[in-house]
């Protein structure tokens, strides 16, 4: 199903300090302008503060919108699901942020006047979404190393170095970064491991080239999880090159344990955690997957890729 259609009610989110979103600005107002011409009737809510994206989603969805679009990074993204999760309003992304994994994932353009025309010829489609304690995540939830690099990630530098920024931060943590003893329980198996880094991922998409979570569909009523055990992250780079070469060199042994499941629970020793790229605490945990929760837009190529169906033929 496509939104194309005048009298389509949008609220466009925007976070003035979402990656370069501060040069960008004169870019969104050009991609509202497009949109009121073709007849949608769209309201630009600008954050000041943590939570407000999710509030402003919650409004909306009360108010009967029919498009929310974060215009933002992964952390906008996820805060405006976390408002539109139940609901059957629709989130598009606008990307505007550092990494723009969601944006990526869902077939957008990173060159955000062509992603606006995207929009408005999108495809309907309803996803899972993954909920860890009561926050919920549209990409992934990670434990451990990457969440202690993104916990120490300023804001600013992000905005100053974009990617690299992340790049500079990992190199940092590296190598002091040890694993943490903990239990983790995947559905019914149980793992006493020391605990390097988890991903849970709920797409197959992760922020850099390592495919993590290379089989995860966003249709399936599942979790994809790794992890990476060990004692501390010398070897990281090493593992993180096998598990890039694995899918042709089937050989390759990254020392990491795989599965796909419903439930994960983590208890022992606390552990940082970040959900769609934004630091959200430590250990314990559990983390779940939500079915067909959330409404999203994406690109019919995207749409194919993925394999989702319109929304309202999902089962035909």
């Amino acid at each position: 199903m496509t939104i194309h259609f005048e009298g389509t009610r949008v609220v466009v989110i925007t976070n003035a300090l979402a990656g370069q979103a501060v040069a960008r600005a004169e870019a969104v107002t050009t991609a509202v302008s497009l949109w009121r011409a073709h007849g949608w009737e769209v309201t630009v809510r600008e954050t000041t503060k943590h939570g407000d994206a999710e509030r402003y989603a919650r409004e909306a969805v009360a108010e009967g919108v029919h498009i929310v679009i974060p215009a933002g990074g992964d952390g906008t993204v996820n805060e405006v699901a976390n408002g539109l999760v139940g609901s059957t309003t629709i989130l598009a992304p606008l990307p505007i942020g550092t990494v723009n994994v969601w944006a990526r994932e869902a077939g957008f353009s990173m060159d955000v006047a062509t992603a606006a025309v995207q929009i408005m010829n999108a495809q309907r489609s309803v996803i899972d979404v993954g909920q860890c304690g009561d926050r919920f995540f549209v990409l992934m939830a990670g434990i451990g190393f990457d969440a202690e690099v993104v916990q120490h990630l300023y804001a600013r530098d992000k905005r100053r170095f974009g990617v690299m920024a992340y790049i500079g931060r990992i190199w940092s943590v590296m190598w002091g970064y040890r694993g943490q003893q903990v239990r983790v329980q995947l559905d019914d198996e149980v793992f006493d491991v020391s605990l390097l880094m988890m991903i849970v991922g709920n797409t197959a998409r992760y922020a850099s080239f390592i495919p993590f979570t290379p089989d995860a569909a966003l249709d399936d009523g599942m979790l994809d999880v790794y992890m990476l055990v060990g004692a501390d992250m010398l070897s990281g780079p090493f593992r993180f090159l096998a598990l890039y070469l694995k899918r042709i060199m089937p050989f390759l042994d990254p020392h990491g344990i795989s599965r796909r499941v419903r439930t994960v629970t983590i208890d022992g020793t606390p552990i940082a955690m970040q959900l769609d790229g934004d630091h959200v605490g430590t250990t314990p945990t559990r983390i779940s997957i939500q079915p067909s929760a959330l409404h999203v837009l994406l690109t019919h190529g995207a749409a194919q890729t993925l394999r989702l169906a319109p929304w309202g033929m999902e089962n035909a």
